[in-house]
């Protein structure tokens, strides 16, 4: 992956203060653990208010952490005091999320002036260290 270039020399803290806003990430317990220009990694700790009628990860919690570990990967690409938003978002599902902890990254493919384009995982791993990926997903963001 091309390691991009930050707008902004406090990313870290712009990122951090927008996730910071973010109600639904606590409510779900997504804890960023990296945030680099254009890239961030995450992770989750599997509970029963996250699980569907399988007892897997829900396809819906899914997307939003898509979502956001995109949306928060653009938040890394813009100037301070500008809005990141989806306009278009795509995932594909490939596995049940059937573990305790999961794992996410997102990342910016191409940081343009008015849309980022995006892509994003969320996984688990096996005992033996395999990842397993659950969801990919790409997505086109507005920059306002």
């Amino acid at each position: 992956m091309k390691k991009l270039e930050a707008r902004n020399p406090n990313f870290k803290e712009y990122v951090q203060l927008k996730i910071s806003r973010n109600k639904f990430i606590k409510a779900i317990g997504l804890e960023f653990t990296s945030i680099e220009p254009g890239y961030l990694e995450g992770q989750l700790v599997f509970k029963d208010m996250l699980e569907q009628q399988n007892g897997w990860l829900h396809g819906g919690v899914t997307s939003a952490i898509l979502d956001m570990v995109q949306g928060f990967a653009s938040y890394s690409m813009v100037e301070e005091g500008q809005q990141v938003f989806t306009v278009e978002a795509k995932i594909s599902y490939f596995n049940p999320g059937t573990a305790n902890k999961f794992f996410t990254r997102g990342s910016v493919l191409k940081a343009g002036r008015r849309f980022h384009f995006c892509e994003g995982e969320v996984y688990y791993m096996k005992e033996d260290g395999t990842e397993v990926t659950v969801a990919k997903g790409s997505a086109t963001m507005a920059v306002v």
